[in-house]
């Protein structure tokens, strides 16, 4: 009976996997933050998680997310080498990594390393 249940436990695992990501509700609570690849037109879909020593997770509605860092009114990439450039905007800040563009609240930030 334990390798039915296992079985079963496999197949319902599997199945998920070929989900539409898109389809699938964003699990993470946060702040809505407007966001989009650039050049097009940013919408209100991304989610904001602050956690510890100014890391900012963003989300992206098909489960995709950024983290980036901010020190000392300096905004960062969190992981990997691509480097995020900063736009102030009135009272938001444009920040630009990786071919997507996210507005954040707040002007005070500025690019890193």
């Amino acid at each position: 009976m334990s390798t039915r249940i296992s079985s079963l436990a496999l197949l319902l695992v599997l199945a998920g996997c070929g989900a539409d990501p898109a389809s699938q509700p964003v699990a993470q609570a946060g702040e809505t933050i407007s966001c989009g690849p650039v050049g097009e037109t940013l919408l209100p879909v991304c989610t904001i998680e602050r956690g510890e020593d100014g890391l900012l997770i963003l989300h992206h509605p098909d489960g995709g997310f950024r983290r980036l860092r901010i020190e000392a009114n300096t905004i960062s990439a969190a992981d990997g080498a691509e480097l995020a450039t900063v736009q102030h905007l009135g009272d938001a800040t444009d920040v630009t990594i990786g071919g997507m563009r996210y507005r954040l609240p707040g002007k005070r930030a500025t690019a890193g390393q």
